[in-house]
């Protein structure tokens, strides 16, 4: 019983992280010939399955549109999720390139 009072808080504080999707796509129509590479991310944050943040997912394309006015090639997309006690974290990251 000693060993499972000892153990329990260890249990309970792990976590884990797991990507869920990455997904690439090229769009030909933007021709760039100074590649700059801009990096977003943007997350949500659930609490006992009540779910914050809900619109993290037009803010990350929002700020890659502000950094990339003429277009966006090369576009990397990953949908990560890092697990906690009772809670877990959603994250877009998006990866582009663009003129600057």
């Amino acid at each position: 019983m000693k060993k499972l009072v000892v153990f329990l808080p260890l249990l309970l504080a792990a976590c884990s992280s797991s990507v869920h999707m990455s997904q690439v796509s090229q769009n030909p129509s933007v021709q760039v010939t100074n590649p700059q590479t801009v990096e977003v991310e943007t997350e949500q944050t659930v609490v006992m399955g009540f779910a914050f943040d809900t619109d993290y997912v037009d803010q990350a394309y929002a700020h890659v549109l502000e950094q990339c006015p003429t277009g966006a090639s090369m576009v990397n997309v990953e949908y990560v999720t890092d697990h906690g006690f009772l809670h877990w974290t959603n994250k877009i990251r998006v990866k582009a390139l663009c003129e600057k």
